[in-house]
């Protein structure tokens, strides 16, 4: 961007939570893991707390499934509203918005005041003066070769930070039969200051050009202590490049 905003912008940056996953199992095993899933996310919402960041970003699988119990989509929205800042989410592949979507279900009265989730398909910006940021996500309907995570997004805008939420598989080109594909030229293409990704379950820099762009990976255990529990802290600062840090999940 020519012209960049003067105010610094901080951000915390996960996805794939996958809480109420039953890839673990139905006994005690299984049930000791989801109660461990649920822990690392209110330990992110205490990250971004602690760290005091202005923005919280949540990019698809916060649920591993649509079959949630009520108690279960309580709690997520509890943690969320415990969160100090405002809390941009949308849904992923496990998530969909589709015929079964677990938000389709979902007053608007239900959800915390500070959380904005992005339900439209074709793609929402939400606008942040006081933060001098504009943040721009999709909800993911039909995980599939034909869905661009990033298709329609708006050009970028001068002097505020532009960020943008997709939930998709990185590719450094096309390649037929990828679902959620996301380009290298994709990327490039926006312009944008920094893309907050998720799908992947390792944290991973994928950016492109000026544009940053990284996946956080996943805060919960689902993998090896080295592979798993982490976060990104974004900073954008003026007249420095954008910083990505990424921050352990205490557990």
């Amino acid at each position: 961007m020519s012209v960049r905003p003067r105010r610094r912008l901080r951000l915390l940056h996960t996805s794939d939570i996958h809480l109420e996953s039953d890839s673990f199992g139905l006994g005690e095993n299984g049930r000791k893991m989801k109660l461990a899933m649920r822990h690392n996310f209110s330990e992110v919402v205490t990250l971004a707390n602690r760290e005091q960041v202005d923005l919280m970003l949540i990019v698809g699988d916060l649920f591993d499934s649509s079959r949630v119990s009520a108690e279960a989509l309580e709690f997520a929205l509890g943690e969320i509203a415990l969160a100090a800042m405002p809390v941009l989410m949308i849904p992923g592949n496990h998530d969909a918005h589709d015929e079964r979507s677990i938000y389709a279900r979902l007053s608007p009265v239900e959800l915390p005041d500070n959380l904005h989730l992005i339900l439209e398909p074709e793609g929402k910006r939400i606008d942040f003066p006081e933060l001098s940021a504009r943040v721009w996500g999709k909800a993911l309907v039909d995980h599939s070769p034909d869905y661009r995570p990033l298709s329609g997004v708006p050009p970028a805008s001068p002097a505020v930070w532009n960020i943008a939420m997709a939930h998709g598989l990185f590719i450094e080109s096309d390649e037929e039969g990828r679902s959620s594909p996301i380009t290298a030229a994709d990327i490039a293409a926006t312009n944008y200051d920094y893309i907050a990704l998720g799908h992947i379950h390792v944290f991973s820099d994928v950016s492109q050009g000026s544009t940053r762009a990284f996946y956080c990976g996943s805060p919960g255990p689902l993998y090896s202590s080295t592979e798993s529990g982490w976060v990104a802290h974004v900073t954008c600062a003026p007249d420095e490049p954008v910083r990505v840090e990424r921050l352990a999940v205490h557990r």
